[in-house]
């Protein structure tokens, strides 16, 4: 029988541990992953999180302890440094701090990264280095040296050079720190746009909060454990908040998870609490006087709320229920009505967004009866 699992990332139990004078000290703590193809993983954490430990064995950087990391369905639990070899070169890396070779043509920067694979042919392996710098806007350029080139023109080579040999995987630690706003959000783009079309799995290390609405999922390291990236999902729905409040209203919201066939809302309960999905997919539904069930609506998409209607409204009642669609769980983050009502009597404009949401979202129930 063969194996249909397409999961190029699939990580359980992962542990690491580095020798600190003559004690170990434990830095991944067994870390669960999955990451399929198409798919951008966006890592985030505060230094010494864990997160380049985990990215060098991802990377087969490094050699796996204890737990299992299957890399392209092959175990690297136990692997020789000579397979550890062999799989690096199906990886593609994007640095920082771009690690061009300053003597070399920007062309001849990325036909390198060809040179290690083992059906190299130099004239096309030239060819395909002049293509791929193309793909990045660069292809009136393969003659220009790292020197002539910008900070976000340099790493648009190293996305070439890290491509050109087309990974199923690219790690990219954090490649937008050395740019501006404008130009790190082009660079996320174009490596989005490239991996996507090579069905790649990007992961992504960053501490730019401004380019997280670019991910697919966002997975925040804490202590070496994966958490939910609170912060940072607030920030995108809410993106009004001041740091400070938002590290306020962070503090004390809560992941939650549900599972297949439960109600997260109750309609005609109290409203006590404001959700903001995570992942997976709910069902949003009206129990009618009849007896009958009218399905209004059903959310998706990463960052979407709910639970507004009932904090917002004068009879302080849910008027729908919403319950988890599909056999998936579904996970959100919950926020209490007493903050829910200090932030939007805090932020004039994150008020008056969720309030715009709330009318537009009634005059869909309105029309739909």
């Amino acid at each position: 029988m063969s194996n249909t699992d397409d999961t190029i990332v699939k990580i359980r139990g992962l542990k690491h541990s580095y020798k600190d004078a003559s004690v170990m000290k434990q830095v991944l703590h067994g870390i669960d992953i999955d990451v399929r193809p198409g798919q951008n993983v966006f890592l985030t954490g505060y230094s010494g999180s864990g997160k380049t430990t985990l990215i060098s064995l991802v990377g087969c950087l490094r050699s796996v302890q204890e737990g299992s990391l299957k890399l392209f369905g092959a175990e690297l639990h136990k692997a020789s440094p000579r397979k550890l070899l062999e799989m690096r070169k199906r990886v593609g890396y994007v640095f920082q701090h771009f690690n061009l070779l300053d003597f070399m043509s920007i062309r001849q920067n990325v036909q390198q990264s060809l040179e290690i694979q083992p059906d190299y042919n130099a004239k096309t392996a030239r060819a395909q280095a002049e293509e791929m710098l193309d793909a990045v806007g660069l292809g009136d350029r393969v003659n220009d040296y790292p020197a002539d080139l910008s900070g976000g023109q340099k790493q648009r080579v190293a996305i070439a050079r890290a491509l050109v040999h087309r990974p199923k995987l690219l790690i990219a630690d954090e490649p937008t720190a050395a740019l501006d706003t404008s130009t790190g959000r082009d660079i996320i783009d174009l490596v989005q746009r490239l991996s996507k079309a090579q069905n790649s799995a990007a992961i992504i290390v960053t501490h730019n909060m401004r380019i997280l609405d670019r991910a697919d999922e966002i997975l925040h390291m804490i202590d070496g454990r994966i958490g939910t990236a609170i912060t940072e999902q607030i920030s995108l729905v809410l993106p009004n908040l001041d740091d400070r409040h938002l590290a306020e209203i962070a503090s004390k919201a809560v992941s939650r998870e549900f599972q297949s066939g439960e109600q997260i809302l109750k309609q005609g309960d109290p409203a006590d609490a404001f959700f903001i999905l995570v992942k997976g997919a709910v069902n949003v539904f009206r129990q009618e006087t009849n007896g009958s069930r009218s399905d209004l609506a059903h959310f998706h998409k990463r960052g979407t709320y709910f639970g507004e209607m009932g904090l917002l409204t004068e009879n302080g009642r849910r008027n729908a229920s919403i319950e988890v669609r599909g056999d998936q769980p579904v996970r959100v983050l919950e926020i209490k009505a007493a903050d829910f009502s200090e932030m939007i009597s805090r932020s004039r404009a994150t008020r008056a967004v969720i309030t715009d949401e709330m009318w537009s979202r009634f005059n869909v129930d309105t029309q739909a009866e």
